[in-house]
């Protein structure tokens, strides 16, 4: 495949990252379904179509879309100690970053998808405790992005 083409296959998967992240944030505002249902089907279906693409598909990449609904499913809102947020937000990072654990069987990309995880359990954790954006949406979209990014890259 030309360098032209692993280009603009790279370029896409950011693209799909962000229209994750915006299926996410408006499941934020109202319709949990839009993230849950629809985020996770579509993050899959990009991850399946850019492997098909590249003819590195495996039947295993199907089972993204079951872990990332159920982590996607994860309460982890509704607590008012920093010590349960912690917990809770980390416990949701942790399984959305898991939720790639396919692809990495796939493509025994191990430590990619530790970093994955390391940065999922982090962003969720200090963007979700402490919000250290201007806003909600801030915070839900780069989550969101972290989440999306570096499965399509594993």
């Amino acid at each position: 495949m030309s360098e032209i083409t692993l280009q603009w296959i790279a370029g896409l998967k950011l693209l799909t990252a962000v229209c994750f992240a915006m299926l996410y944030g408006f499941g934020g505002v109202n319709g949990k379904w839009k993230r849950r249902i629809v985020g996770s089907a579509f993050l899959t279906t990009a991850i399946v179509g850019f492997n098909v693409w590249t003819n590195s598909f495996n039947w295993w990449l199907l089972l993204c879309y079951p872990l990332y609904y159920g982590s996607l499913t994860v309460g982890y809102g509704g607590v008012t100690g920093t010590k349960d947020k912690i917990i809770k937000r980390s416990r949701a990072g942790f399984l959305v970053g898991l939720a790639a654990l396919p692809i990495a069987i796939v493509h025994g990309s191990w430590s990619l998808f530790g970093l994955h995880i390391s940065l999922c359990v982090l962003i969720s954790t200090v963007l979700g405790v402490w919000n250290i954006t201007d806003s909600a949406r801030s915070e839900e979209t780069l989550i969101a992005i972290t989440y999306a990014t570096l499965p399509l890259f594993l």
